[in-house]
């Protein structure tokens, strides 16, 4: 036991001094390359202490997902403190100009970083340079990895999906369904992908499938409205009809909930 004690006592000088290194002072004094090009003041504080964080990790351990985390840092940093600018400062002008050359250097930074990452097959890279830059190119190469093992992802999949809706409705379907397969038993739903879902359905006139993803998301934590009443005039079900279906929506809630959702066999047959 003794022993034990020994070990602990000697272990938590490491521990602290763990901490204390992981501190902001401490990491913009160890390395100031993280932090001199940041303002000073309180403004977006929690921005800016991610932008710092996100910089010393892609730098300790530097990876594709790394530089996808610090394009999204910088770019949150840069949007927080942008709109601060068009405040006027009667008494402090040097806390305007502090923030000027910040937001100046975050979007440099974010050029820059986009411009090195720009040839990465990574897919959450190749989004990013898609949905922020607009590339073509990047768009294409994010559709052909729909089958690859870095894809297994929810969002990625719902993101395929929003691209493949106009062009590939059979592929775009079949992702979704996978989005949702892919959540485990805890997980935090996107109740998006299951909006994405309802509104191919209605597209596609398939109106029971509609009614049921409906009722599914009228359970989840969606912030707009959804009106039963406006599909109605669609599609008109009976008492059983509904009762029928209800059984469907009990289904797929519970699958959900446990993440053992399974796309139906139809489904999985399609060929993206």
């Amino acid at each position: 036991m003794k022993i034990k004690q020994s070990i602990l006592l000697l272990a938590v000088p490491f521990f602290l001094a763990a901490c204390d290194r992981d501190r902001i002072p401490n990491i913009c004094a160890d390395t100031p390359q993280f932090c001199v090009d940041l303002h000073a003041d309180s403004w977006c504080k929690f921005e800016r202490t991610a932008l710092i964080r996100a910089r010393k990790q892609q730098a300790t351990l530097p990876s594709a997902m790394h530089d996808y985390d610090l394009l999204n840092k910088l770019q949150t940093y840069h949007n927080c403190l942008d709109p601060l600018l068009a405040i006027e400062y009667t008494r402090h002008k040097e806390r305007k100009n502090d923030k000027v050359e910040a937001v100046y250097h975050a979007k440099e930074a974010i050029n820059q970083l986009a411009i090195d990452t720009q040839g990465s097959d990574h897919p959450q890279l190749l989004l990013w340079h898609w949905q922020h830059k607009g590339s073509q190119q990047a768009k294409a190469r994010f559709i052909k990895l729909a089958d690859r093992a870095e894809m297994q992802d929810p969002e990625l999949q719902n993101a395929l999906a929003e691209l493949l809706l106009l062009r590939d409705s059979d592929a775009a379907e079949q992702a979704l369904h996978k989005a949702l397969s892919l959540y485990h038993k805890g997980d935090a739903l996107n109740p998006d992908i299951i909006a994405n879902l309802l509104t191919l359905y209605i597209r596609q006139q398939r109106y029971q499938e509609a009614w049921i993803w409906t009722q599914v998301l009228s359970k989840l934590d969606y912030q707009e409205n959804i009106e039963l009443s406006r599909l109605n005039t669609y599609a008109q079900f009976s008492v059983d009809q509904q009762q029928q279906l209800q059984q469907d929506v009990e289904r797929i809630l519970e699958q959900l909930a446990k993440g053992t959702y399974s796309a139906p066999s139809h489904i999985t047959k399609l060929k993206v």
